[in-house]
């Protein structure tokens, strides 16, 4: 008798569990969830509220350079700084160290994670100051604005670039946004983009 209730209460088990299945299974495929809005170019950037945030999305990228990869390069790379690893603490798979010894090579730990990192920064904040230079200059900002916008992110770029050289030395020269391969030019050539983008932007930059 209690293996007849217990095998019965498998079928029921099963009439009721499979066609559930079937049916969460058939929900799940068929996903077809359509936005209620999205950011275009026909849509994004058309008031001064959206520009402001925008740039500031500039802005927001330095608190990564500058701290994680820029300083942490420039100062524990040399005696200005030094993080003290006792056995495991500290280790953190040798990056410190590696840093501060200058053994790394392309694949060891402070390369993969702060020069591959610095690199990657960088040029992700040059990559969002021509998305947004592209923007404003194709807006219908008023000229005063838009100047004033447009230095602004002028200058944000050639300080991405200052970096850039300053621990690279010749980098790709990058001011549009078309995806293709660029190749390196010379320090020197970077350095003086760097000065006449900051020349050039000295007097529209706002106080």
């Amino acid at each position: 008798m209690r293996n007849l209730r217990r095998n019965s209460g498998r079928v029921m088990l099963r009439f009721v569990l499979v066609p559930m299945l079937l049916l969460v299974g058939q929900n799940c495929t068929k996903l077809t969830e359509v936005p209620h809005d999205a950011l275009t170019p026909e849509t994004a950037f058309k008031n001064d509220a959206e520009i402001l945030a925008g740039v500031a999305g500039v802005y927001a990228n330095l608190r990564l350079v500058e701290w994680v990869g820029y300083i942490i390069l420039q100062d524990l790379t040399t005696d200005a700084a030094i993080v003290p690893t006792r056995g495991n603490d500290w280790y953190d798979n040798g990056q410190w160290l590696d840093l501060h010894r200058q053994t790394w090579t392309a694949n060891s730990a402070g390369t993969l994670a702060f020069l591959d990192g610095a690199w990657n920064d960088l040029f992700g904040g040059v990559a969002k100051s021509n998305l947004m230079i592209d923007v404003i200059e194709k807006s219908g900002l008023a000229q005063a604005r838009k100047d004033s916008t447009l230095a602004e992110l002028k200058t944000m770029r050639a300080w991405n670039y200052y970096m850039l050289q300053d621990m690279f030395g010749g980098v790709p020269l990058v001011t549009s946004t078309e995806l293709k391969q660029y190749p390196r030019v010379t320090r020197d050539s970077i350095f003086r983009f760097i000065e006449k983008e900051l020349l050039d932007a000295r007097g529209k930059l706002p106080d």
